[in-house]
């Protein structure tokens, strides 16, 4: 046969998906439909909210420049000024101030590309302004916690729903070596698909967004895309919500090493036990046999045996 795009298009033709019909102008237009009514609709919320406080928002990124790459360029300024504004502004406005970060938070999920690298700011930023439900010793905010992974989750649930309503084409034409590793990296877990979908999760190997769109298309079940982005987002989104939170804490109060060193240290210990459920268990049981050697267990309980 032909090698080229082709023959890797048809390399990464997939289970019931590729029935679905749309050629790739179709896919194109329907994802630039999509993205016209998400865009009218964030026009629409902040046409109809109260107005921001002049004084302290004059400075701050709109959507255009997050498309830009602006926050992710200048992410500490960015942050700064969205906390000095929006703090103000939800004094007033809770429910708008909420909903809005919230509700960009998923659009920027669900337009993976147009939003790459914005999950991990806006996660500062809703643990900057967001202190209620605290935890008493660490006073992490469990409603921040909600917020950003509610919002991370959502937003990749509805690529992965886009995606595979119109995805197939795109990602194939645009994406086809990519698609092809994805399959490939697929193969050495065989036994566990689900396995597979948190190795995707916790794995540098592809971008967020494209894991999103592309295990639509390689007949990952949505309950297993949607539990695995659950359990491991959670290391991340507690890191990210407590530098949020020490960034108010500096901003509010002042500077206190002491403070600060101690609730770094408790969120650490929080990660490290959010982190051991993304050890796959391979690893896990050559790690215990490693630690029952270095102890001289491993002998004992062979005789036992």
């Amino acid at each position: 046969g032909r090698a080229g795009p082709r023959g890797q298009r048809s390399a990464c033709r997939l289970g019931p998906v590729e029935e679905m019909g749309l050629s790739l102008r179709q896919s194109i237009i329907a994802y630039v439909a999509f993205m016209i009514v998400a865009v009218l609709g964030v026009v629409y919320f902040v046409r109809t909210a109260p107005p921001l406080p002049e004084a302290q928002c004059s400075q701050i990124v709109t959507p255009m420049d997050v498309v830009r790459g602006k926050l992710v360029r200048e992410p500490q300024k960015s942050i700064l000024d969205l906390w000095n504004c929006l703090r103000e502004y939800k004094k007033d406005n809770w429910w708008h101030t909420t909903a809005g970060i919230w509700g960009i938070y998923v659009i920027f999920k669900i337009f993976g590309p147009f939003g790459a690298g914005t999950s991990m700011v806006l996660s500062v930023l809703i643990g900057a302004l967001y202190d209620e439900w605290a935890e008493p010793n660490t006073k992490y905010s469990l409603l921040a916690h909600l917020l950003g992974v509610s919002g991370e989750v959502c937003g990749g649930c509805g690529g992965w729903i886009m995606s595979y309503a119109i995805g197939r084409e795109i990602l194939l034409h645009f994406a086809a070596e990519k698609m092809a590793t994805l399959k490939k990296e697929m193969e050495k877990f065989q036994g566990s698909l689900f396995r597979y979908m948190l190795f995707l999760r916790i794995s540098p190997l592809f971008p967020n967004w494209f894991v999103n769109y592309s295990t639509a298309m390689i007949g990952m079940p949505f309950s297993y895309f949607l539990v695995a982005s659950t359990v491991a987002i959670q290391p991340a989104a507690c890191m990210s919500i407590a530098m949020g939170g020490m960034l108010r804490d500096v901003g509010e109060s002042g500077l206190d090493l002491v403070k600060m060193g101690k609730r770094g240290g408790m969120m650490a210990a929080t990660m490290a036990l959010l982190s051991l459920p993304l050890i796959p268990a391979d690893d896990w049981a050559k790690g215990v046999a490693r630690v029952k050697r270095f102890l001289g267990l491993a002998g004992k309980d062979a005789k036992t045996d």
